[in-house]
């Protein structure tokens, strides 16, 4: 996440507020359940740890946060844009919170991710013109993932994140294929696909086009006239 510095403080205060209410496990006041993949944990632990040895700081959670099955919500500030909890997919209850001067530089930071599924745009009155600027295949303004309820939108990312499209009408287009057929309906000038070409054939083509393109280069040049010297 990248927020602006007008209202960060004020943002990540609320975030990290529900993160604390947030809690994994079986029961049923549980706000949701394990990891899916046993070996997302070790995933989800790297990140974090990586996260905090390059400078970053857990406002909740951290490596205290994982656990066998369960990970508890966990928020990191100041890390490195280059750290693995930024670079590459957790898919675990982690997030990363940075400040930034501008949505300029928001957007400059988001786009230089290898990867591009869905993003969000959180605005008052620029949303649609950065979710525009977002190099993602899905961008939702001021929801999560408004996107993904619309069955008439493409769903599907760029870059790392795949290609190809479901949904929509270029949902459909993936099941199918362009097929092009060509039909002579006057005899060419010139068969390009035959070797059974004359010097005049040749010559009538390259007459054409240097009528429709100019330059007298594609004309066979005829040979200089000697001049004669009258006195020699």
């Amino acid at each position: 996440m990248y927020a602006h510095e007008a209202v960060y403080d004020a943002f990540l205060a609320e975030v990290t507020r529900l993160a604390r209410e947030g809690r994994a496990g079986a029961d049923v006041d549980a706000q949701y359940g394990p990891m899916t993949l046993p070996s997302q944990v070790d995933v989800v632990r790297r990140h974090i740890d990586d996260a905090l040895a390059r400078g970053g700081r857990a406002a909740v959670g951290g490596p205290v946060a994982v656990g066998e099955r369960y990970v508890a919500p966990t928020v990191l500030t100041d890390v490195p844009e280059d750290s693995l909890a930024v670079t590459d997919e957790t898919f675990g209850p982690t997030v990363t919170i940075r400040k930034v001067s501008s949505m300029d530089e928001a957007v400059e930071l988001a786009n230089a991710s290898r990867y591009g599924l869905g993003s969000a745009v959180f605005s008052k009155a620029r949303g649609a013109q950065l979710a525009r600027r977002l190099r993602s295949g899905m961008t939702s303004v001021n929801s999560v993932v408004a996107y993904a309820g619309i069955p008439a939108l493409p769903f599907g990312g760029v870059g790392d994140s795949g290609f190809g499209r479901v949904h929509g009408v270029d949902g459909l287009r993936e099941f199918t294929y362009a097929k092009a057929v060509a039909t002579q309906s006057i005899k060419p000038l010139i068969t390009l696909t035959t070797f059974a070409r004359t010097a005049r054939s040749d010559g009538r083509l390259a007459q054409v086009l240097t009528l429709l393109h100019g330059g007298g280069n594609l004309l066979p040049r005829r040979p200089p006239r000697r001049r004669v010297d009258p006195d020699a």
